[in-house]
């Protein structure tokens, strides 16, 4: 299965429940008991929307006046072997368990980590938003045993690896048609990023020293995408941001064969790109300084060093091509009077 979506939106409140658990039981999703949701409130809704990652599935969850229950019962039914890795996006939950105790005060930020073949329960009294990872236990081996249950973990945004870990995350969840090695390597550091948040140690697991690198550039990509138009993004920043040394940046990126500077102007010309195409009326000055070039100089420079041709040629080029694609051919055989 490539895609799966659950909506409870257009569903009677009478159907609701019946909708709603016969779209669970078809799903990758282990057996949850759901009885105690509150079917009846007007603000009640369900959005799961989902995709498989290789062997994990990665899903986008909304839900208001929803109680999702793992029992004793449930769990000895169907056993799921599956790991839930969770991160908050909007409101909030109550995650109880019963070997554990319960998570309380939840917030947007956290990340929550919990083995669904341990008795548990979490309950969505108002509307919240999360990005989900169901990953299969066989992924975490042999770094964990294969039977107690996977303690479960809260990491807040305050936590030294909660950065590294959401960037490693958010990676996983963006992924589009991934090859299965892709997506394979990108299970593999998460998984691995995960259990040294869970309190493995770097110095009795070598196996985790590589995640963490790829951790560190995973966040690095992010931030100097969510930044690339501040012309004073340069690598000492980004350092300052991760809390790591600009040599430790620097040697995270060698074995990429691409420094960090090149990266930025990378990122910056990929932009102005996409922008001259989206954005015909656009001056090419304002889409050079949105991208954080200071002058329209160095933009024209960097572009045609990495292009070969000017931002404004590519321009006129590209919209000629999508002129030319727009014409009928019967039109033009009748222009050619064949």
């Amino acid at each position: 299965m490539a895609h799966l979506a659950i909506d409870t939106h257009f569903v009677p409140e009478k159907e609701r429940a019946t909708y709603l658990q016969d779209a669970m039981q078809v799903s990758p999703m282990p057996l949850i008991n759901i009885t105690e949701s509150r079917f009846e409130d007007s603000g009640f809704r369900v959005r799961f929307a989902g995709k498989m990652l290789g062997d994990a599935l990665m899903t986008r969850f909304d839900a208001s006046s929803l109680h999702l229950k793992r029992t004793s019962k449930e769990i000895s039914r169907q056993s799921s072997g599956i790991l839930l890795l969770a991160l908050l996006h909007r409101g909030s939950y109550d995650q109880t368990f019963e070997y554990h105790a319960p998570f309380l005060k939840t917030a947007p930020g956290d990340l929550l980590l919990a083995d669904l073949d341990a008795p548990q329960s979490v309950t969505f009294t108002k509307s919240a938003c999360a990005t989900c990872a169901y990953i299969p236990r066989d992924r975490f081996q042999p770094l964990i045993g294969s039977t107690s249950p996977l303690k479960p973990i809260l990491l807040q945004p305050r936590d030294q690896l909660h950065g590294l870990l959401a960037a490693c995350f958010m990676a996983c969840a963006s992924m589009r048609d991934p090859t299965p090695a892709a997506a394979a390597a990108a299970l593999d550091t998460l998984t691995r990023l995960t259990l040294i948040a869970h309190g493995l140690h770097l110095s009795d697991h070598q196996a985790l020293q590589p995640p963490l690198i790829e951790a560190r550039r995973q966040q690095a990509r992010q931030f100097i995408a969510a930044r690339s138009d501040n012309p004073r993004l340069d690598p000492q920043m980004i350092a300052d941001h991760l809390g790591l040394s600009l040599r430790s940046l620097n040697l995270a990126f060698e074995p990429t064969g691409q420094g960090v500077a090149a990266l930025i102007q990378a990122t910056r010309l990929a932009r102005a790109k996409d922008m001259l195409l989206r954005l015909p009326d656009r001056s090419t000055l304002d889409i050079a300084l949105a991208c954080g070039f200071n002058t329209l100089a160095t933009f024209y420079r960097r572009f045609v060093q990495e292009y070969g041709v000017a931002p404004g040629e590519f321009r006129r080029t590209r919209a000629r091509s999508t002129d030319d694609r727009r014409i009928d051919p019967a039109d033009s055989r009748k222009t050619s009077g064949t």
